[in-house]
């Protein structure tokens, strides 16, 4: 986020908490935009058959998350040193949220994506009531 440097000169100035509240605000909303923007980029780009599996295209997709997440990380560090002194900033928790979800689908590699597109149109799956089934039988 190209901003971040502003807000700590914005931070460093503790005789202004509104300003840093408001351009705290501001800048969780672009953040929170710019993730919209890259879902939306990801929509258009990627194949409509999800079982068409594009690594290059999912691979750059990826490295867009994985630079929103970092930078949204770095702007939650910043806040953290805001909500520490009792400051509230709107849309926080809506970030933090954003970024956990974000954080969760990168968690999955896109080897293991590919892999379940595979095992899927090999027919190697299991429904949801074998699941169930199963899951009722380890609980007793």
């Amino acid at each position: 986020m190209v901003a971040l440097p502003l807000f700590d000169v914005v931070l460093s100035s503790r005789n202004a908490p509104e300003r840093a509240r408001e351009v705290a605000a501001q800048l969780v909303e672009a953040s929170l935009s710019e993730l919209l923007q890259i879902q939306s980029l990801e929509q258009h780009v990627l194949p409509k058959d999800p079982m068409a599996f594009d690594r290059p295209t999912a691979a750059l997709l990826r490295g867009l998350y994985e630079t929103w997440a970092h930078e949204a990380e770095s702007l939650m560090d910043r806040i953290a040193t805001m909500k520490a002194r009792g400051d509230a900033v709107a849309g926080f928790d809506g970030l933090v949220d954003a970024h956990g979800r974000t954080r969760a689908m990168l968690s999955v590699s896109l080897d293991s994506i590919e892999r379940g597109l595979k095992d899927i149109a090999e027919g190697r799956t299991v429904s949801a009531e074998e699941v169930r089934r199963e899951l009722r039988l380890r609980a007793g």
